[in-house]
């Protein structure tokens, strides 16, 4: 079976346009084949010259892999591709114990359409899938969206794995030879490994409010993990401009009304400059019920009197009960914003509610 896998690092294709834009480079991307590997499936560096952007996992396997696409652009900058296997024990000497294969594609300057497709989808965070056929000498790709036609290079059995994945399905192995690993899915037909990867898979969805220190500390660490983020205030001056793809900000005089908005199954996380405005926005929540998971800053003492005055505001004890506060993993103590924004962040992975709830 090969399933389709959340792709953390979202903004590649924009760092990649950004470097296009002025030079040649290499895109690395890692595929797992077998046993543990640095890094997920579907990791990608980018490779200059001079610099590098994004990990495959560090160590030898990174360095020789920078090395190898260096020595790539130096003998070319004409567009290519070509992929290897690496094993992860003696000869690199790391003790992953299992092994990958990386792909190498030589990008020249200027921005191909698939890259700027790739950060449009994104940007409109629509689902999108990256096809690529990796055994051609020259690199050939496609971006797929739910209701493309199939284009006539592309063989029926890569086409319909295309269609179950970007409808969430998992793909058979009934027509063609396919392997599944946890990023990228391979298909081979007739002779020929095509890789497969959802780009921009459905992101869980946070409302965060407030942007004081402790807010931009948490919005700093939701850049790199896969919730798409509305980020609320209501004082001017205070949001600033996202830098990630998947962070919308939200100036409004009136902060209490974007909980109406918000999807259903969504995370709130509540840290405001006003308490009287944290509890407001608390109630709405509480009222509407359809919530994954509300998280409020503050002590068990906070806690214990937004309870009350909830409970008189109307708000049963069985809703009351699903107020998370304090926030954060137990044990991991520490008042700074950088302690609790990332004890939030390791509690949200670590527990993943909406999992739960969506169970």
């Amino acid at each position: 079976m090969l399933f389709p896998a959340l792709y953390s690092a979202m903004d590649w294709p924009f760092t990649l346009k950004r470097v296009l834009e002025q030079q040649p480079c290499v895109l690395v991307t890692l595929n797992l084949i077998l046993g543990s590997a640095p890094r997920e499936s579907g990791s990608r560096m980018i490779v200059t010259g001079n610099a590098a952007y994004g990990s495959i996992g560090g160590g030898n396997l990174e360095y020789m892999a920078t090395h190898k696409a260096r020595q790539m652009l130096q003998h070319s900058t004409q567009p290519r591709q070509i992929h290897e296997p690496f094993g992860l024990g003696p000869a690199l000497k790391q003790c992953c114990g299992g092994a990958v294969t990386l792909h190498f594609e030589v990008c020249s300057g200027g921005c191909p359409p698939w890259v700027a497709e790739l950060a449009a989808g994104l940007e409109q965070q629509s689902p999108l899938l990256l096809l690529m056929a990796i055994d051609r000498a020259e690199p050939v790709r496609w971006v797929m969206r739910h209701d493309d036609s199939p284009p006539p290079a592309i063989p029926h059995p890569v086409w319909k794995a295309v269609g179950e994945l970007l409808r969430g399905c998992a793909v058979g192995e009934e027509e063609g030879k396919g392997r599944g690993v946890a990023g990228i899915c391979t298909v081979e037909v007739d002779g020929e490994t095509w890789w497969l990867e959802r780009i921009n898979p459905n992101l869980q969805p946070l409302v965060l409010f407030g942007a004081g220190h402790v807010g931009q500390e948490v919005a700093r660490l939701l850049e790199r993990l896969p919730f798409a983020v509305t980020w609320v205030d209501s004082r001017a001056g205070v949001l600033p401009d996202p830098s990630a793809a998947h962070i919308r900000t939200v100036y409004t005089d009136d902060p209490v009304a974007e909980v109406a908005g918000a999807a259903p199954g969504t995370i709130f996380v509540v840290m405001t400059h006003s308490h009287e405005l944290d509890e407001n926005i608390c109630f709405e929540i509480l009222r509407r019920g359809d919530f994954c998971w509300l998280g409020l800053i503050g002590s068990a003492t906070k806690r214990r009197r937004f309870v009350q005055r909830l409970n008189k505001r109307g708000i049963n004890e069985q809703s009351l009960a699903r107020l998370v506060c304090p926030i954060g993993l137990i044990g991991l103590a520490g008042k700074q914003p950088a302690t609790i924004a990332l004890s939030l962040a390791a509690q949200l992975m670590m527990e993943q509610p909406w999992t739960r709830a969506n169970n």
